[in-house]
């Protein structure tokens, strides 16, 4: 058993990957990783901030205000990524070809 272990040490050292254990009779699974990236998990994450005890709705709320805060902050940067607003017409430069479908009878 020593051996295995010190074979999926080593395996995660060299290629930083997690190792998922689980236990079928009791239904538990746990996640194996090197320490300093589980403390990276810890410190990016905002005390009390755990996803997992959100519902479906919740989820989807925190998922838009992360990606407004996002937009937010990159729109000076990238103006081109974003769409133009509703209201907003994009000048047009050509002219555009207009087709019309006549029913056939």
């Amino acid at each position: 058993m020593k051996e295995i272990f010190e074979r999926l040490f080593s395996l995660i050292k060299k290629t930083g990957d997690k190792v998922v254990f689980y236990d079928s009779v009791k239904g538990d699974a746990y996640v194996m990783m090197r320490m300093e990236d589980y403390e990276r998990i810890k410190e990016n994450t905002p005390p009390g901030e755990d996803l997992t005890n959100f519902c479906v709705p919740d989820k989807i709320e925190k998922i838009n205000q992360d990606i407004a805060m996002w937009r937010e902050e990159v729109k000076d940067k990238v103006p081109d990524v974003f769409p133009q607003e509703a209201g907003e017409v994009p000048e047009k430069n050509e002219e555009e070809t207009q087709f019309y479908f006549e029913p056939v009878e």
